[in-house]
């Protein structure tokens, strides 16, 4: 339900890749859900390890990849964490891109763990918790739909938002382009030598 929700939701806000052009030189094709009118990424607060807060503003001038997961997730959760990780390694770790994973189980995910199991895929990712109706405004905020069933598993949006560097939306990643590792290297190559957006 969740996949199929998602895949509704990537085709309502503009499916279909973008060629954009590099600066007078050949067009390049993005991967993932490029929207054609990018929107301010909405601002929240959460909380981090140690219950800092943790702002969405706190990032402009970046780019953001941001994941709604959680840390009992069997499957989905993990293995997107893990490709985030190669991506974020394939391209030497920038400082310019931050790697965000927001928990849609805060009753048993809290600041602390849902950081440490964020940092399990790479130590600079941070993983964000709080009140279940601050997450629950949060995720509706980026359109993730979630729903936990009668044994504790959880059914979620499973995309990637892409935040460019002046805090817009302009990516919507599917797990089919997440798997995509090279690509998504080669789309985040681009708009970081770019300054962030493109």
């Amino acid at each position: 339900m969740g996949r199929l929700l998602s895949a509704a939701m990537l085709l309502l806000l503009g499916a279909a890749a973008l060629l954009v052009p590099y600066q007078g030189g050949p067009r390049v094709t993005l991967s993932g859900t490029v929207l054609k009118n990018p929107k301010p990424a909405p601002d929240f607060t959460l909380y981090t390890a140690g219950n800092r807060p943790f702002s969405m503003r706190e990032l402009r001038g970046q780019v953001v990849l941001l994941f709604f997961g959680y840390t009992h997730c069997p499957d989905i959760c993990p293995m997107t964490m893990y490709r985030l990780g190669e991506i974020y390694r394939a391209l030497g770790r920038p400082k310019d891109l931050r790697v965000l994973m927001i928990t849609v189980d805060p009753e048993r995910d809290d600041p602390d763990t849902t950081d440490r199991y964020a940092k399990l895929f790479d130590e600079s990712f941070v993983g964000l918790s709080g009140s279940p109706e601050a997450i629950a405004e949060v995720a509706a905020k980026y359109y993730v739909y979630s729903k936990r069933d009668e044994r504790g598993f959880i059914d979620h949006t499973a995309t990637v938002t892409l935040v460019d560097s002046k805090g817009m939306i302009r990516i919507y990643y599917g797990q089919e382009d997440i798997d995509q590792v090279e690509r998504v290297v080669e789309d985040l190559r681009f708009i970081l030598a770019n300054g962030g957006s493109f």
